[in-house]
């Protein structure tokens, strides 16, 4: 493995060891957990909900928990040549010999990459495969809220909020262990628990039309599994101890969670249905974490959380009372993705004491009329003052994300955002003379299940290659802007959509070589579009066909909390006719 490492890129992803970082012995009275992020580490180590679940079982003595993340191909490979398996990061223990695999699917194109870790790991891809000697693959995370076009691959979802969930899921787990290691038993047992769903034990139906119903195999199978949900978020847990990695990440940061949910109804917004209730952390329990989490990490900087911080009931009033408690430790404060509120008047001069950092907005329109329509209710008088105090209080850059491609979006959408942008750059020059550097990030609308938009289709690729030619033409050295590879907007559509066939598609991709489909070098749309065609299936049907509102949908047996009748009455609320 040495050898190994010296030949690939940034050994630092596959080393372990860092700061923080736990290490247990392997007995045969404490259940092993691989928690296996399907991204690269500088990825990976970013989001709070690994680093949350890996503290959080190793506080237990019965547990071990170990991390892996996915592999560049220069590192797998040097583990295929070599006749290896990929590991864990902690005891560079096979994947197979884990009691539990746990993946958590926040984005839709890592998918394929599942397949790839599994594989490289030595544990069966499909799930019909896998013996009792074999892992028990499980899943959390948002993209389980539509499971189905990774039912094949994935033995037991885990649907909702993971902290109490995982734990109960482990105790069951020991439970039925103890006494069997008949794996159909196993799962069916663990099927019993609220928010648990295993997929073998359920058929799709399918008409001439597409998708009809879901099926359960046996009587005593729950046709419907509702999340989990942590109703106090003042006493879940939070890891202060986190692991400080030893290369670069992508988000270095201490990340506290303030708020989960969001107050406000943007209809397009998956983040905002799966999360409901709101749910707030106090003020003086985020400082505790803070502090505490600063003297064992050293990590310079904050960032508080939440789908909408701005909407924090006492926003201000934390960040003065962290700026006293940092002051002297040059620690910077940041809140990502503002939303566009009259509570920001009060934040630019608070926050420029510490430290300037970049400011991001997400107006998601330009036209006031689409934004009343898919629930983004701002005032762009409001934006434009905040960016103009912002300037004044010593920021020098400003990041806009802007969505393009509702059915409802009028012609000139595209004129309006660059007036937009470009107004907004030049502000600065009543400040300090110069226009600011602004980064524009256009995506177009990808539907997504459980939102008012879900039976809305993803405009066609020539309508939205069309509005990126005249984005980019208006892309100047001041005001960059910046839109994604259209085709991977499309297999994410397809995915967050789909139903149990699309598994099979996933399948013969991957056999083909697919994988890293995140990553734009590596994505090959076309080994997509052969494996569609393989099986039948219209990658762009998939993608932008309308729905009926009266349409059985995959995803129907996961319950949010959210009515169907609800999302539907916001669907006609938004304007929008079927």
């Amino acid at each position: 493995m040495h050898e190994i490492l010296l030949k690939v890129r940034k050994p630092g992803r596959y080393t372990g060891g860092e700061v923080n970082s736990i290490v247990k012995e392997h007995t045969t009275n404490r259940t092993s957990v691989v928690m296996s992020y399907p991204d690269v580490y500088e990825v990976g180590m970013s989001y709070l909900g690994i680093k949350l679940l890996y503290h959080l079982l190793n506080e237990r003595d019965d547990i071990v928990c170990e991390r892996v993340f996915m592999p560049l191909d220069d590192m797998s490979n040097e583990i295929r040549q070599a006749g290896l398996k990929l590991y864990s990061l902690e005891t560079k223990t096979d994947l197979h010999k884990f009691d539990i695999v746990g993946f958590s699917l926040s984005y839709e194109l890592t998918y394929s990459n599942v397949l790839e870790m599994l594989d490289l790991g030595g544990v069966p891809v499909l799930s019909k495969e896998r013996g009792n000697a074999d892992p028990i693959v499980i899943a959390g995370g948002a993209c389980t809220y539509n499971p189905e076009p990774m039912s094949g691959f994935i033995d037991a979802f885990l649907i909702g909020d993971g902290e109490d969930l995982v734990l109960k899921f482990i105790d069951e787990y020991q439970k039925i262990r103890a006494k069997t290691d008949d794996r159909k038993t196993i799962l069916k047992y663990l099927s019993k628990m609220d928010s648990v769903y295993v997929p073998s034990l359920y058929k799709a139906i399918y008409s001439d039309v597409g998708f009809e119903k879901l099926e359960p195999l046996e009587k005593d199978v729950s046709k419907s599994i509702r999340k989990a949900s942590v109703k106090d978020l003042d006493n879940a847990y939070y890891p202060i101890k986190q692991i400080v990695p030893f290369i670069k990440i992508v988000h270095d940061r201490i990340a506290v969670e303030i708020m989960r949910g969001c107050p406000n109804k943007c209809r397009f917004c998956q983040a905002g249905v799966i999360n409901r209730p709101v749910r707030l952390r106090s003020p003086e329990k985020i400082r505790e974490i803070c502090r505490q989490t600063y003297e064992q990490t050293g990590i310079e900087r904050v960032a508080l959380l939440s789908l909408s911080s701005i909407n924090y009931p006492q926003i201000s009033e934390l960040i003065k009372e962290l700026i006293t408690d940092f002051k002297e430790k040059g620690v910077g404060i940041s809140i990502p993705s503002l939303r566009v509120d009259e509570k920001f008047y009060e934040l630019p001069e608070i926050i420029s004491e510490i430290r300037k950092t970049g400011l991001t907005f997400a107006p998601e329109s330009a036209d006031r009329l689409l934004r009343e329509a898919i629930g983004k209710d701002i005032d762009t008088r409001v934006l434009c003052k905040s960016v103009l105090m912002a300037f004044k209080s010593g920021w020098k850059r400003l990041k806009l994300y802007f969505m393009v491609g509702f059915p409802f979006e009028p012609e000139d959408e595209v004129r309006k955002i660059v007036d937009m942008v470009l107004d907004l750059s030049r502000s600065r020059k009543s400040v300090s003379g110069q226009a600011a550097e602004v980064r524009v990030s256009v995506n177009p609308f990808v539907p997504k299940a459980h939102t008012p938009l879900q039976w809305v289709g993803m405009k066609e690729r020539g309508k939205l290659l069309k509005i990126k030619d005249r984005l980019l033409s208006n892309s100047t050295k001041k005001v960059k802007i910046q839109f994604p590879y259209i085709e991977q907007n499309v297999l994410e559509a397809c995915f967050s959509r789909g139903d149990r066939r699309i598994g099979e598609v996933i399948y013969d991709a991957w056999k083909s070589g697919a994988h890293m489909d995140t990553d734009r070098d590596s994505f090959d749309f076309d080994k997509w579009k052969k494996s569609f065609k393989n099986y039948e299936l219209d990658i762009y049907d998939y993608a932008t066909r309308e729905l009926s509102v009266d349409a059985k949908l995959p995803w129907e047996h996961i319950q949010t909390g959210v009515s169907i009748d609800f999302l539907k009455k916001q669907l006609k609320e938004s304007g929008f006719r079927l």
